[in-house]
This record gives C-alpha cells, structure tokens and sequence, in this order.
C-alpha cells in the first residue's frame, strides 16, 4: 500500500496517470492499488515543483519582514519546493555559528526544502563554513544593496581565490552605482544601469581565477548577457513589471536592480531562450517600510517566491513561454548548478511536484502568504497550484498547509539533513 496517490495527474506531455509515493520518493506512475491517502487531480496538470534559487527569508531581527514559516509557507502556496536563502541577514552568515543558527531556525520552521548560502565578505569564515554545510557562498556584493555592502576590488579577488579553493558556488550581485540622489523609479534606473551591470559582471570575472564556479545574480538586462562566461538568473519583476507601469514615486516597486523602461523590459522578454535560471530573488519589507517618500534610503526589494511560478504557468496558457521553457529554468537548471539531484516524474525520483488549477486567478496581496502582506503584482493574472507536494508530504493542499515534508540540502551534492523528530 503507498503513503499517498495522486490520482488522475495529467503528466506534461498529456498523458493521465496515478502517481504514487512512499518515503518521500516516487514509486510508480501508471494505475495505482491501493493508498493510504488519495489526492484526486481531476485531470490537472502536475509537473515538478521548483526551486527558487534566490530568496531572503528574513526572521529573527526581521521578523517583521517574514519568517521562516510564513516565507516557506509562501513558497509552498506557489508551487515551490525548494528555496536557498541568501546570507545578507541579521546577523550576516560570516560565522559558523550564524550558519548553526540560522539552520536550527530554519529546521525548526520551514515547510519546505531549503539551502543556505554563507557570506562572501571579508570577515566570513569561508572555509569553516564549507565544512559546516553551507550550500553555496554569496550572493558576494559588487554593489551595495538591502543590507550588504559593496566589497573593495581586493575583497573580491580575495574571497573568489578562497570560495574556489572549496570547489564551490558563489553567487554575485553584479551592479554599478552612479552617486546622487533619486527620487523615482527612473532616476533609480538611471543611477543603477544595465552597462553599469554588464561591466561589473566583467570585472568580478577578471578577477576570477580560472577554477571559479559562478552564478550571477538578478541580470536586468538583455544587453549584459554577452559578458556572461557561466550561470546567470532573472527575476521575475524584470520580466513582467516596468518602472512606466506605475507611478513614478512607488516605493513598492524600487528594488536592486532596477526595474527598467518598457523597451529595455521587451528587449529581456524577447531574450527569454538565453535565460538559464528564473529566481524570484524574494525581499520582503513590511507596509510601513515600503510606504515611506521615494529616496536612496528607502529600502529595496519585493517579496515574490509565491508569484513567480503562476506569473510564468499564466504565461504558459498564454503561449508566450513553453512549459518545458519553465520546467528547465526553474527546476532542472537550478538543481544542476546547485549540485542537487533534479526532481522529475519517473520512479526514484523524490516526490516534489505541483499540481495546478486549471485556470488563472487575479493576484492580490491578501490572498498570498507572505507576512509582509503586498506585492507588486496585485491584480496581474496568475494560475497557482492547488496541491504542492514536498518530500512526499502534500505541504499545500485544498487552502492548508501540512509541516514536515523539507529536507536541508548542504554543499556536498548528497547528502541531507532529515528534520530531528
């Protein structure tokens, strides 16, 4: 007898059949016998759930912002199995301790998968934290951003020669800032520009060595895809949203990199085959943050991790991307990079799979799950699951959450850390 069934799953290449899990790992696929428990797809579509590669789950200090749980339960809502979580927090992930902490957190709270990156900063302790399971190094700021601060020419060549002598990830937030005050989304544009990214993505390549494994983060424009030598990802506000659709002081909107004009956001889109990875590079602030007058000082980022796979599954009924195009942007190609085995729809694979509804609904701030309460997506369409399983455990289904089924992954490709019971 299986631990659970989805019945009537339509698979993506069409086909209908049963699904079934025991122990968190697909067993069989075709008609099923018997269940302890039964999902009824009712002929939806079921793919592999994703993996958001670029996600601040704030808490602890920030906690106000999000948490582990409400974040994680945002992730599960939007059909995302698996985040990793950047290493920019308070306090940073310099030590291990910090890393030992954060993890405790995490284990404690989190209805999904998850990873976490250590700093790539001056004072981190990178090789104590390779030893101590941290998945990937960065994102390493070229830039200055929501609490990181740009490292020195020297930091980086440092700290790249140290993170390679591990053998593994960093990711790089790769800006240019031209001093002076802003005071909208455009002048925002102006003092962040996509050359500024490409010629930053260059330089932290020069400094490089030859060993390096790199993944830049958050690309904004199709005209720095060029200078890219590995890995990239794009987030979702700068495919869908332009700094022209709104009013020119929204605060929500303002987030690093910026969002740019309608042209340069047609250009990205047009552009979409040479996208490896979609990261929905989730930031939450609260309200009260976000409803302060336009400046530098206002804080940047948007919260997306619930948003970013029903943007791109409402694209898919539209016919402007291809379900095989999501698939590999957010499940396989994320996974690869990361060195975690890619979930997919055949026996032996682990049970991490969306189903979703069979048609698009309006988004709104009030419906999503994020503690934060908004988003900039509001009254855009989405098509969401109704059913997230992860680890073999429906984590979102019919409107409620189920805790237990996320594993934490480390840096050794392998090997897990199942939760304490």
């Amino acid at each position: 007898m299986s631990e659970l069934v989805l019945s009537n799953a339509q698979m993506p290449d069409g086909r209908i059949a049963d699904i079934s899990i025991d122990q968190g790992i697909i067993t069989h696929i075709g008609s099923s016998g018997d269940a302890e428990r039964v999902i009824n797809c009712r002929n939806r579509l079921c793919i592999p759930a994703a993996t958001d590669m670029h996600v601040h789950m704030r808490d602890g200090p920030q906690a106000a912002k999000e948490t582990w749980k409400t974040g994680t339960q945002a992730a599960a809502a939007g059909g995302v199995a698996m985040v990793i979580d950047q290493p920019n927090t308070i306090p940073p992930i310099e030590t291990v301790e910090n890393f030992q902490k954060r993890a405790g957190l995490a284990i404690k709270e989190s209805f999904c998968h998850f990873g976490i990156n250590g700093s790539a900063t001056e004072h981190a302790d990178i090789p104590g934290l390779a030893e101590a399971g941290v998945l990937a190094f960065g994102e390493m700021f070229a830039a200055p951003s929501s609490y990181g601060s740009a490292l020195t020419v020297e930091e980086i060549r440092n700290s790249l020669k140290t993170i390679a002598d591990q053998n593994m990830l960093v990711t790089v937030h790769a800006e240019e800032v031209i001093p002076g005050e802003i005071h909208s989304l455009a002048e925002h544009s102006r003092s962040r520009p996509i050359s500024g990214e490409r010629e930053t993505i260059r330089l932290v390549q020069d400094l490089a060595p030859a060993n390096a494994k790199l993944h830049i983060c958050h690309v904004s424009g199709a005209e720095a895809f060029e200078a890219i030598k590995g890995s990239f990802e794009v987030a979702p506000h700068h495919l869908f949203l332009s700094y022209e659709d709104t009013d020119p002081e929204n605060t929500f909107w303002k987030m690093n990199p910026p969002l740019r004009s309608k042209k340069e956001r047609l250009h990205l889109t047009q552009n979409f085959a040479k996208i490896p990875v979609i990261a929905s590079d989730h930031a939450p602030h609260t309200i009260l943050e976000k409803s302060q007058p336009f400046s530098a000082a206002a804080p940047s980022g948007v919260p997306g991790v619930e948003t970013m796979l029903p943007l791109l599954m409402n694209a898919v009924t539209e016919r402007t991307v291809t379900l095989d195009d999501v698939i590999r942007k957010t499940v396989t190609n994320p996974c690869r990079i990361l060195g975690i085995p890619v979930p997919l729809l055949t026996p032996g694979s682990r049970a991490d799979l969306a189903v979703y509804a069979d048609i698009p609904t309006k988004i709104t701030g009030e419906s999503l799950h994020s503690k934060c309460g908004w988003t900039p997506y509001e009254g855009m369409p989405g098509l969401f699951p109704v059913t997230t399983v992860i680890g073999g455990i429906p984590a979102w289904h019919d409107g409620e959450f189920t805790f237990g089924g996320g594993h934490m992954w480390k840096n050794t490709q392998t090997e897990q850390l199942r939760r304490k019971e």
